[in-house]
């Protein structure tokens, strides 16, 4: 429509902070911004598949979609804080985005404070217990990466605290992103849930779900990465390809 066009262009395309725009895949085809248009029509969304296809950028962005706009609260979860912090993650990701923009870093709190006062938080639900650190947060953006590594009742906790002021013009966005499940190390699988919300009953509750493959991804060396994929088992193969 004519009004997520507008809102595309300016929290988008025209959003500094902001380093990379959407991929555009050989065929004309843009996952990324489809995720990034679905605005307050869409309450839950889920951009899901292969690995390599874009996700997590996809997720970063839109988080950062409206840091113009002050006291916007924003905050994306990892299970744990070990996985926000690996080489190419999210903080690493953010740093290499954000340093010398004129967000300032807050390594207390794991948050990026915009001029606007506008926040975009790091945060890690290792333990069911965690979602209660956050019992009276008040976030208008919600990201999951790797929605398949959470409980469910994580998810649905956390989301309670999706809310915003009277008055105030911000679509409240729950987004996650994610691979088909694997076993963690403590042999936790949460696929089923996911799946169940998503795939099963989600066009019937108005989620949204957006498949992703590594074709969706022009800026990555596939071939290279199908190299390193061969050396999975097959099953592990399959799932992020």
């Amino acid at each position: 429509s004519e009004f997520r066009w507008k809102i595309f262009q300016k929290h988008v395309l025209q959003n500094n902070w902001l380093k990379h725009k959407p991929l555009i895949t050989s065929d004309g085809r843009s996952p990324q911004t489809d995720f990034l248009c679905l605005l307050h029509e869409t309450f839950e969304a889920l951009y899901g598949g292969a690995a390599g296809g874009g996700k997590s950028e996809a997720l970063f962005m839109a988080a950062l979609m409206f840091v113009d706009v002050p006291n916007y609260n924003a905050i994306i979860f990892r299970r744990s804080f070990t996985d926000l912090c690996k080489p190419g993650a999210l903080i690493d990701r953010s740093f290499q985005w954000l340093t010398g923009s004129g967000a300032r870093w807050d390594g207390v709190n794991h948050t990026w404070i915009f001029p606007s006062n506008a926040k975009v938080a790091f945060g890690f639900l290792e333990n069911d217990r965690d979602v209660y650190h956050h019992q009276s947060a008040e976030y208008q953006f919600l990201g999951f990466d790797e929605l398949t590594q959470f409980t469910e009742f994580q998810y649905r906790y956390m989301i309670s605290r999706a809310r915003r002021l009277q008055g105030v013009n911000l679509p409240i966005r729950i987004r996650s992103a994610t691979n088909p499940p694997n076993r963690l190390q403590t042999g936790e699988v949460h696929g089923t849930w996911v799946k169940q919300r998503f795939l099963v009953e989600g066009a019937s509750r108005g989620r949204v779900f957006i498949p992703a493959t590594l074709d969706d991804n022009p800026a990555l060396d596939k071939e290279e990465y199908l190299k390193s994929l061969s050396n999975l088992d097959p099953v592990t193969r399959s799932q992020l390809r």
